[in-house]
């Protein structure tokens, strides 16, 4: 089967980019209808960036800043944070253009290159996380990419190529790693021992020397602009997050992931993908898809929703390398045929997320309007909205009768902590379920009646310190967009927000811990309501 004409490839991708831009930005706005909160997330770090602010240095973030660099640099020239999202994903598609024609052309035949360089673009650009869920969301669009820049990796590193390749592959391995360091540094830890192991085995010395050129580039350019501090700061938000006791991992455990029923099937044709290539006489490739086979593990413990997007590689390489001759292993199986049904079973187990991804946009265009309301407040934010019966509906999970001392025990044992305390007060057990906007709104409009707030910075014990988009309050400085413990900003905050039903009390209850263990905090009670307790820094 022969490699797709260079230039009639090129084509249809930049079609395929054409088409999904043009179902995003003909709809005028985007529309979010899930992970509510991770939008929230993403829009105040790209609205600091876009205002001058840098990840790591003035506020805690693990995620590189190249996660948010092409939304941030969007709104930076006067875009809508709707479009700037949307655009986000086609600027990084387009970037990712030329990688994914080199790879397609150096390394796949047939339909097989028409078909990946296709859904790299959806996988980069598509209104959906993964899954099989249908909603429009932008939730963990970060991962996305780095999936991306990961498929074009793993084929580079495990698919042989040719001594003429190898500049280029070096430079894409170079820039592709950088990528991920900056973006999703998970990716990176995992991915880059297979490719090292590769490099050495295949003794590419101008692969391995164009990548660290590549790679050299792009830190020297990081120091430039950010200074020896960016990194060191980086480190240091990449350590308070691996200490977290917050949110270790997204989703399911490792254990579920290794044997539990969604995930033991796929983990099987992993496995017997690794002793088909060896069978069929690519030791080397083998034994590195054995090598990477932890690595896929745990890039998907490490996203939410654990969606194994990996089983679409395995399936690319076994059709990749399938014998041409006929052979034959112990059993008497033929290797070849074994090894398209090991990649045809992979396909359909990931084939939900692959439908999902692939019309997520179509899906998105065809949403009705009503129903959404606009997030942010002025007209230049009126190009992103949320269901109004998810965000303005609050959905609480009160805690029970704390007064029946059998009814606390119990309560106390579920929950795992004991009850949180401020200043000697417990504090009663809830947790939002929804309604985060909504509940947003009403507290920033409960804060402007308080003496000082404008201008302010204002700490919320909660995962979310997010109250300066809908207010008059400003962002606090070295805070985290999203909080996975310590001081974060704490210690420096005018107005610290105690949150009477939080969105994850775990969040509360170690702020709560990180004022207690203060010999003075300095904090003032200012005002209590339904909502929240807050407290002022100094005397009032």
């Amino acid at each position: 089967m022969q490699r797709p004409s260079g230039a009639v490839f090129l084509a249809f991708l930049v079609l395929i980019l054409a088409v999904q831009a043009a179902l995003m930005f003909g709809k005028g706005i985007l529309l979010i209808d899930q992970h509510e909160g991770d939008a929230l997330h993403v829009l105040q770090i790209a609205l600091r960036m876009g205002a001058g602010e840098w990840p790591h240095l003035d506020f805690t973030t693990p995620i590189g800043i190249l996660a948010f660099a092409p939304i941030s640099a969007l709104i930076s020239m006067g875009v809508g944070a709707g479009k700037a999202v949307m655009g986000g994903g086609v600027l990084v598609a387009l970037l990712m253009l030329p990688a994914i024609w080199w790879v397609c052309q150096t390394r796949l035949n047939g339909m097989w290159g028409w078909l990946l360089g296709g859904f790299l673009i959806l996988l980069v650009t598509a209104l959906v996380y993964g899954g099989p869920v249908q909603v429009a969301s932008i939730s963990m669009y970060y991962n996305r990419w780095a999936w991306a820049v990961a498929f074009l990796l793993v084929l580079v590193t495990v698919l042989p190529g040719s001594r003429t390749t190898e500049p280029g592959d070096g430079l894409m391995l170079g820039f592709g790693l950088a990528f991920l360091v900056l973006s999703k540094v998970t990716f990176f830890v995992a991915l880059l021992p297979a490719i090292l192991v590769a490099l050495i085995l295949r003794q590419s010395r101008v692969t391995l020397g164009f990548g660290v050129l590549a790679g050299a580039v792009v830190a020297l350019l990081m120091t430039l602009i950010g200074g020896v501090d960016f990194w060191a700061a980086y480190l240091g938000d990449l350590r308070l997050v691996s200490a977290s006791g917050i949110r270790p991992a997204p989703s399911d455990g490792l254990a579920v992931l290794l044997i539990g029923p969604s995930f033991l099937a796929g983990n099987l044709c992993l496995l017997a993908g690794v002793i088909l290539l060896r069978q069929a006489g690519h030791a080397t490739e083998g034994l590195l898809l054995l090598l990477l086979a932890p690595a896929f593990v745990y890039i998907t413990w490490q996203n939410w929703g654990n969606d194994p997007k990996w089983l679409i590689l395995l399936a690319i390489v076994l059709m990749m390398l399938r014998p041409e001759r006929h052979v034959n292993n112990a059993f008497g199986w033929d290797v070849g045929r074994a090894m398209g049904i090991t990649a045809l079973v992979s396909l359909a187990l990931i084939a939900p997320t692959v439908v999902n991804l692939t019309f997520a946009n179509l899906r998105h265009a065809q949403m009705a309007r009503s129903g959404f309301f606009q997030v942010l407040p002025g007209d230049r934010n009126g190009d992103i909205a949320m269901q109004i019966s998810r965000m303005y509906a609050p959905a609480r999970r009160e805690g029970f009768d704390l007064s029946d001392a059998k009814i606390a025990a119990l309560v106390d044992q579920a929950v795992g902590d004991d009850a949180d305390m401020l200043f000697g007060q417990p504090l009663g057990a809830c947790k939002l379920a929804m309604g985060l906007v909504g509940v947003l709104h009403q507290m920033a409009r409960d804060l402007e009646k308080v003496e000082g707030i404008a201008g302010a910075t204002v700490f919320t014990a909660d995962t979310f310190s997010n109250l300066w988009l809908f207010g008059s309050t400003r962002p606090l400085p070295g805070g985290a967009p999203w909080y996975y413990g310590g001081d974060a900003g704490l210690g420096h905050a005018d107005f610290v927000l105690i949150p009477l039903c939080p969105v994850t009390p775990r969040a509360r209850t170690l702020v709560l811990d990180e004022i207690a263990a203060q010999s003075d905090p300095g904090l003032t009670e200012v005002m209590r309501n339904d909502l929240f307790i807050l407290l002022r820094r100094g005397n009032p």
